[in-house]
């Protein structure tokens, strides 16, 4: 991961690079083996919807549950692998799953114990010098997920780190599916040929008079 002075960010994840600009508006994917990177924009955050006003005589709608308040606590400075960083732990309660409502004449059913509640725990420890991440732990009821930044370089990054080789292609995202064609409607059965017409008996043919030779 490098981070230049401007908020330039690159990512490397083997044959893999990600470029994004110092606005955080777009993106760029780098495929190392193809030579060829993407630009991919990236969605700004969504608007708060605004809550229209409710219509007299309407049954409210039931309320949405709360989330806890998160709990910031400032960790201090310390030195980790070398480097001075500052940390701070974000703490997030455990959240109550709301009760499914009570069906009227349904006899209840026998409750289940509950899960332990487990707090999430974020801990985090950033460099005072270069604004990066050196350390993160995160706790919670699936365990413990820790990253670990080593072979920190202080220092600005190379310009070239945040641009696209020359010999690289922009290649198009990838074609939406097409949607599937619609069956082909039953053929029509073929109408039945009208009755032939019947013959008519031919007319008798005159007899030829007699001939008389002298």
């Amino acid at each position: 991961m490098l981070r230049s002075i401007t908020g330039q960010v690159r990512i490397d994840y083997g044959p893999t690079s990600v470029i994004m600009n110092a606005a955080m508006t777009e993106m760029h994917l780098l495929d190392h083996v193809k030579l060829e990177f993407r630009k991919i924009a990236i969605p700004p955050p969504p608007v708060p919807g605004v809550t229209p006003p409710a219509i007299p005589g309407m049954p409210g709608a039931p309320p949405i549950p709360t989330t806890p308040a998160m709990i910031v606590k400032d960790l201090g400075i310390k030195i980790v692998a070398g480097i001075e960083v500052i940390g701070k732990q974000y703490t997030l309660p455990p959240l109550t799953p709301p009760k499914p409502p009570a069906v009227p004449g349904m006899p209840g059913a026998p409750a289940l114990p509950a899960p332990p509640a487990v707090p999430l725990i974020a801990e985090a420890w950033i460099s005072t010098k270069l604004q990066m991440p050196v350390l993160s732990r995160v706790t919670g009821s699936f365990g413990q997920q820790m990253c670990h930044c080593k072979n920190a370089v202080p220092g600005e990054p190379p310009p070239t780190a945040f641009q696209i080789p020359a010999n690289y292609k922009q290649a198009g995202l990838p074609a939406a599916p097409a949607p599937p064609a619609p069956p082909a409607p039953p053929a029509m059965p073929a109408a039945p040929a009208p009755p032939a017409a019947p013959a008519i008996p031919g007319m008798p043919v005159a007899p030829k008079p007699p001939t008389f030779k002298f």
